[in-house]
């Protein structure tokens, strides 16, 4: 399995990917169509290396901070 698709791809593909496999209640791994399979473990292990990305409640209140100066 080559760990560096899970490297390369983008930070909101991979929380896709996450929701995908979460969906087969973590049982059946996730095949991205490239012949790699990744588990939730896996994804989840990339995922805790990179940078928070703030939900849209989060994103709110950080545009209504920077909004008011």
């Amino acid at each position: 399995m080559d760990k560096e698709i899970l490297k390369n791809e983008p930070t909101r593909v991979l929380l896709q990917w996450l929701n995908i496999a979460r969906k087969c209640n973590g049982y059946d791994p996730f095949y991205d169509g490239l012949g790699d399979v990744f588990t939730i473990e896996e994804i989840k292990t990339e995922l805790a290396t990179r940078e928070h990305i703030p939900n849209k409640k989060e994103a709110k209140e950080m545009r209504k901070q920077r909004a008011r100066g």
